[in-house]
């Protein structure tokens, strides 16, 4: 169990790295996001290194995940693709072999439903986000 979890954890941690990442430093994203969140980049930035525990987190912050999400493609119409994730995933050559704990890891966290949909976008994003809190 505990090596599944750290399994998890990893495949949390490199797909926030690989794709999160990716979405942030893209500024084609980065800035319409945040003018559309209303959220300051102080804030965004707070976000981004994990400095934020989900009961800090504001509309604006749950947005800016939403709008993140909506961009890659990853979320539509309040509905996570788990299947676009694990495309992306499986793409990088460090998770090649772990495709059963790529698949695992994402329907842990397929499932979170919010209020609405900037809630449902932050709460898998924090879900993600948990493994790597835990194991690393």
């Amino acid at each position: 169990m505990m090596k599944d979890l750290f399994i998890l954890g990893i495949l949390s941690t490199l797909y926030s790295m690989a794709v999160c990442n990716e979405m942030m430093a893209d500024e084609k994203f980065e800035l319409p996001c945040l003018i559309e969140a209303n959220l300051t980049e102080a804030d965004f930035k707070k976000f981004r290194s994990n400095g934020l525990k989900a009961n800090e987190a504001n509309a604006n912050i749950k947005c800016m995940a939403k709008c993140l999400m909506e961009k890659r493609e990853v979320l539509k119409k309040g509905v996570f693709d788990p299947e676009k994730v694990y495309a992306d995933l499986i793409r990088l050559p460090e998770l090649k072999g772990l495709e059963d704990q790529i698949k695992e890891a994402i329907n842990i966290c397929k499932t979170e439903k919010g209020a609405n949909d900037c809630d449902t976008a932050f709460k898998i994003t924090m879900c993600l986000r948990e493994f790597k809190s835990r194991n690393i």
